[in-house]
């Protein structure tokens, strides 16, 4: 599971390419075999979660447990030195400020009828790029214009698709503040996801 292969290898390329040149920097295409989906709920099944608080300082609704930070073992360990090794390539360096160490390992769980999390945006400090990876359940990942949730479009992380969506430091997001609003609703049969991402505090 996690091997590098060409086909992989040519498949990230041309969509990190493809994100850096859309207005709304954020894409979902199919990636993972089942076995490794189902690998990484086994992962997910091992960790020990506690409840988000549910309304943060800035307003946001937060309906989940969390496994924050998840522990960087087993399949985890094999999967993001998988990604690692495929955004070092040649092709690539280009699109990012540095090399990207995937050292923010964060695992959501949410119930079914779960309100989601509300809008919000993630912090500056996760840059270049987030990968978002659900595992299993029946839910609507979304990107909105704004904190209101104004043009709201709903993105397919169906499992065993991977989700790219730019940071600062990612090509073309010159402004920072342009980083894209998101949030999960519409909770119908859970759902299990994990958020990749590099914090710059942690280098």
């Amino acid at each position: 599971m996690f091997d590098i292969t060409p086909q992989k290898q040519q498949k990230i390329t041309h969509f990190v390419k493809t994100l850096s040149k859309l207005e709304k920097q954020i894409i979902s295409f199919p990636y993972f075999t089942k076995k490794e989906i189902s690998g990484l709920i086994d992962y997910c099944n091992q960790l020990s979660f506690r409840e988000a608080i549910p309304l943060t300082k800035t307003g946001v609704v937060q309906d989940f447990s969390v496994c924050f930070p998840a522990p960087k073992i087993g399949l985890m360990k094999k999967c993001i030195n998988h990604f690692e090794r495929l955004f070092l390539d040649e092709n690539l360096k280009q699109f990012f400020s540095s090399s990207l160490i995937f050292n923010d390992i964060a695992v959501q769980k949410y119930r079914a009828g779960s309100s989601g999390i509300g809008v919000h945006r993630d912090g500056h400090r996760y840059r270049d790029l987030i990968l978002i990876i659900c595992l299993s359940g029946s839910s609507e990942f979304y990107v909105a214009k704004s904190r209101d949730g104004s043009n709201m479009d709903v993105i397919d992380d169906t499992p065993g698709r991977l989700v790219l969506m730019s940071g600062p430091g990612f090509k073309n997001l010159v402004n920072h503040d342009n980083r894209l609003f998101h949030g999960v609703k519409n909770v119908k049969n859970g759902r299990l996801s994990i958020g990749l991402r590099c914090n710059s505090r942690f280098h």
